[in-house]
Formats: structure tokens, C-alpha cells, sequence
């Protein structure tokens, strides 16, 4: 029998016995959905959370002064350790060909009064170059220069809730606010970027030249971290053991064997567990759904063998008339595949519609690649053809006089 006409024979046959067919669909939909739409959220998570982490900058080394337990989405929490200083920023661009920037940065939670309102925020002393790494934009003003960190100017540029806080909606640029009672006069404000992955709220400061804050501010030379924006991502890891040799070499830790009193976290690795927190979670929920596709495979026998039951003198018939044995089997073959790529098409629209109603009613993101959708397809023809194995070859072991003689 000619591919074509079985098939023909197996979706009228499918259509005669609608509400049957209609629940073996179901059942197997239902697991696919389930895989369809956790897959798409769960992808759609792992993207929006490396692209929130992206949002401070791009190929970025985060070099800690002491000891630092790295806990994503949980912002570093260090105290200041005389580790790190200004001259290993330049050993470490001198020193590594992977290097683009070295920013130094030293922050503290000080008080910072305009008028009569007094907040305590973050202060960070940093260079230039930090504006461009951490992709910030600017709403007024614009960026301090290496001369003013050179000269220690006492200007500061606001996150944008800092100058709401002390100002409102005025433009605060050109006006004098006090940090520690020593004026500085503001030149810019940053554009808001919310909570950043590791926790931080890079809305909620002021930054001021690194100079300034060592000399007028922290009164020290030391600094918290140093900030590392690599000239390319897959050079991260070459640029990461570089500086680790930089910095003990530096600190003279090389020859005396001791540990490292300094941590590095690079962005890498970050983004690396991100995908691996992800992809777990996905394929243990996607494992649960692929249960609820063996079930609906389940379904799928069931209703192919009460076909096999109740279609016995057509069976018979066409035995008897000359149909081969593997003509039975093929045609109930096509059947059980029939019905388990039913079910994946229908479980496909209805994950697809369940995602794009989560997504619009809870704002998560989603992202649906083709693979899981090809697999979860591939997968319920599978099951149908599986679930469809014991049906065809009951069928084809019928007696046509038997069958004939029992209608």
C-alpha cells in the first residue's frame, strides 16, 4: 500500500472516531506544552538575567582587595583591606596584553548634604574610564576628566536617585552640594539603570575623581578594587590568570608561597553559572513534563487498542481479500504517529500561547529556541509510534475467519 494512501486512510479513520482521538491529542499536549512553555520561560530568564548583568559593562574583571565570597545576585561585601593600591592599576596594564582599562575605585557610605536635606549614600572614587566600562549615560552634564582627577577637583556626578533625593526634578548640574562638609560642585547626572545582578543600586551614588576620594574623602591610599574591562571575552580567562601572576608578583606573594590577598571575579564566570543555574532548573522541569508525554503515550495505546477491538471485521476483510499482514501494521502505525504528531502540534500552539500570555500578564521574558521545539515534536512522534507498536501487531495476528465470524 502506497505512503500516501495509508495516511489518507489513517486520518479519515482518526476523523470517524473523533472523540477518542480528541483525548489521546490532549493527553500528549499537554506534556509538550508543559516542556514548551517552561523551556521558552526559563530561556527567556537566563537571557534577561545575563543581559541585566551586562548592563554594568561588558568583559569586565573585578579585582577585590582581600577575600571575597562571590554569591550571585548578592552584592560583594567586603571591608576596606590594604591590599590594592594605584600602582598595581599600572602593572597591570603594563603587564598584560589582554588589558583594555584598569579603573581603580574606592567607596565608602558617607553623608551628603544639599541644603537642608542630608542622605547617606554611596561615594566612589573612580576614574574616567569607569563611565565608558560600566555603559553608563548621561541625563545632564557630562564625565570628569583625567586632569580633574589629577588635581583632585572636588566635583561629583549623581545617579539618578541621588539627585532626585537631594534635588527633585531640578537640574543639579553647576550646583554645590557637601560630602563630609567638603563642597564639591556637581557636573552630571546619570540616566537610571536600577539593581544591577550582583546587587548593586548604581542609582543610589556619587561619584567623585579617585584622586579626591583618597585625599579629601578616605584620607588613604588604599583602594577596595580595581576594575578590568578585557579587550575581548574569549580572552577573559588569559587576561584573568595574567593578572592573578601580576598582582602576587607585585605583592611578593610568588616567592614566599603565600595565598592570594586579593579575589578575582570575572564576568565570565558569572555569566557562566547564570547559564548553568538555568539550564539545571529547565531540564529538571522539562524532565518532569517528559513524564506527562509518556502518559499521554499511554493514552495514545489505549485508544489504539480499543480501535484494534472494535475495527475487528474490518480487519478481517481486508485480510481476507488479500491485504498483507504488513499492510494492518503500517496502517496502524500510521495511525499511532498520526496521533503523536497531532498531539505535538497542538501541545507546540498551546506552550506558545501559554508563554506569550505569561509573558504579557507577569512581564517575564521569553525566548523559545528551535531545538526544544523540534525535540518535544520528534519526541511525541516517537511515543506514537512506540505506543502504537503492540496495536499493529495485534491487529496483524488477527484470524480473518475469526474476525469475521465474531461480528
Amino acid at each position: 500500500m502506497k505512503f500516501k494512501r495509508i495516511i489518507l486512510i489513517s486520518f479519515r479513520q482518526l476523523l470517524i472516531n473523533r472523540s477518542t482521538t480528541v483525548f489521546a491529542i490532549i493527553g500528549l499536549s499537554i506534556g509538550v506544552a508543559s516542556v514548551i512553555t517552561v523551556v521558552s520561560i526559563g530561556n527567556g530568564a537566563e537571557k534577561a538575567a545575563i543581559n541585566q548583568l551586562e548592563k554594568t559593562g561588558t568583559n569586565l574583571i573585578v579585582i577585590n582587595a582581600g577575600k571575597v565570597k562571590k554569591v550571585i545576585l548578592r552584592r560583594d561585601k567586603t571591608d576596606l583591606v590594604t591590599t590594592l593600591r594605584m600602582k598595581d592599576c599600572e602593572a597591570i596594564v603594563d603587564g598584560s596584553p589582554f588589558i583594555k582599562e584598569a579603573v581603580p575605585s574606592l567607596d565608602g557610605m558617607v553623608k551628603v548634604k544639599y541644603g537642608n536635606i542630608i542622605t547617606k549614600c554611596m561615594v566612589n572614587g573612580v576614574s574616567s574610564p569607569y563611565f565608558k566600562i560600566k555603559n553608563f549615560v548621561f541625563n545632564y552634564g557630562d564625565v570628569f576628566s583625567e586632569s580633574d582627577n589629577h588635581f583632585c577637583q572636588r566635583i561629583a556626578v549623581l545617579g539618578g536617585q541621588v539627585s532626585q533625593t537631594l534635588f527633585g526634578n531640578e537640574d543639579p548640574v553647576g550646583k554645590t552640594l557637601f560630602i563630609e562638609r567638603i563642597p564639591f560642585t556637581v557636573i552630571g547626572v546619570l540616566k537610571s539603570k536600577g539593581i544591577t545582578a550582583d546587587g548593586a543600586n548604581e542609582d543610589a551614588q556619587v561619584l567623585i575623581p579617585i584622586n579626591t576620594a583618597l585625599r579629601r574623602i578616605f584620607n588613604t591610599d588604599y583602594l577596595r578594587r580595581i576594575i578590568i574591562e578585557t579587550k575581548d571575552r574569549s580572552e577573559m580567562k588569559m587576561a584573568e590568570t595574567g593578572i592573578v601572576d601580576i598582582l602576587r608578583k607585585s605583592h611578593g606573594l610568588a616567592s614566599e608561597g603565600k595565598e592570594n590577598d586579593f579575589t578575582v571575579n570575572s564576568q565570565l564566570s558569572d555569566i557562566q553559572a547564570i547559564e548553568s543555574s538555568s539550564r539545571a532548573f529547565t531540564w529538571l522541569i522539562a524532565g518532569v513534563s517528559a513524564v506527562a508525554i509518556l502518559v499521554g503515550g499511554i493514552g495514545i495505546l489505549a485508544v489504539m487498542l480499543l480501535s484494534v477491538k472494535e475495527r475487528n471485521e474490518e480487519i478481517g476483510l481486508r485480510l481476507a481479500v488479500g491485504a498483507r499482514r504488513k499492510d494492518i501494521v503500517n496502517q496502524f502505525l500510521a495511525e499511532s504517529v498520526l496521533l503523536g504528531f497531532s498531539g505535538g502540534i497542538t501541545g507546540f500552539v498551546t506552550g506558545f500561547t501559554a508563554s506569550v500570555i505569561v509573558k504579557y500578564v507577569s512581564e517575564w521574558h521569553i525566548s523559545l529556541t528551535p531545538g526544544p521545539v523540534l525535540g518535544s515534536l520528534l519526541f511525541s512522534i516517537l511515543i506514537g509510534l512506540i505506543s502504537g507498536v503492540l496495536p499493529a501487531r495485534r491487529a496483524s495476528q488477527a484470524d480473518p475467519i475469526s474476525a469475521l465470524q465474531k461480528e
